[in-house]
């Protein structure tokens, strides 16, 4: 009769140990990935441009009250396509329509079809050079998990901002931050109690 308490007691011990060793209870559970802190800016450069442009290709940004840089002051779209490395461009006000390509230094937009009028700034065979030119990625909130998800990207073109539009947005463990697949910069990141964490 001893020897069974003895032995039930020592499987009870067991038991439990077991239990320690393989985590149980909340205090083993994982912590939340870290989170980034503020929203991304991705300048817009001869640097930087192939891979920044790359992240919105054939996406149209609204502008509007139109674009200063552009002559324009109705609703302006502009959609980039092509290659990051060599893009065209499209854009389009009741005002007229424009095409042509662009290059970056920060971002210059050189005319070849148009029928805004001669004097205007979009006419056939213009180039306009519009500085600061970049986007704004709304990373603010996200997680450093590296899974990709919809945040708003808006088109800074010198003192005004393109409606947000939605773009597959993904941020690593250490706060690199990619735009449909493309590294566009990085992004402090804080833990989920507030702590500064990787990246910053």
């Amino acid at each position: 009769m001893n020897f069974n308490k003895f032995s039930l007691a020592c499987l009870v011990l067991s038991g439990s140990a077991l239990l320690v060793a393989c985590g149980g209870g909340s205090s083993g559970s994982l912590a939340s990935a870290p989170i980034a802190s503020t929203n991304t800016s991705a300048a817009i450069n001869p640097q930087s441009g192939a891979a920044v442009v790359s992240g919105v290709l054939d996406k149209s940004f609204g502008f509007s009250s139109g674009v200063p840089s552009f002559g324009t002051t109705s609703a302006t779209s502009l959609k980039l396509s092509g290659t990051g490395a060599a893009p065209s461009f499209a854009i389009t006000s009741p005002e007229g329509t424009a095409t042509g390509a662009m290059t970056y230094g920060s971002c210059i937009f050189t005319v070849s079809q148009s029928n805004f009028a001669a004097t205007h700034p979009l006419a056939q065979g213009k180039t306009v050079t519009v500085s600061p030119c970049s986007l704004t990625v709304g990373t603010a909130g996200l997680k450093g998990d590296g899974i990709a998800s919809p945040a708003n990207v808006t088109f800074v073109l010198g003192t005004v901002n393109s409606a947000p539009v939605s773009v597959s947005v993904s941020i690593s463990a250490s706060g690199v931050v990619t735009l449909s697949g493309f590294t566009v910069g990085s992004v402090a990141l804080v833990s989920a109690t507030g702590a500064t964490g990787a990246g910053s």
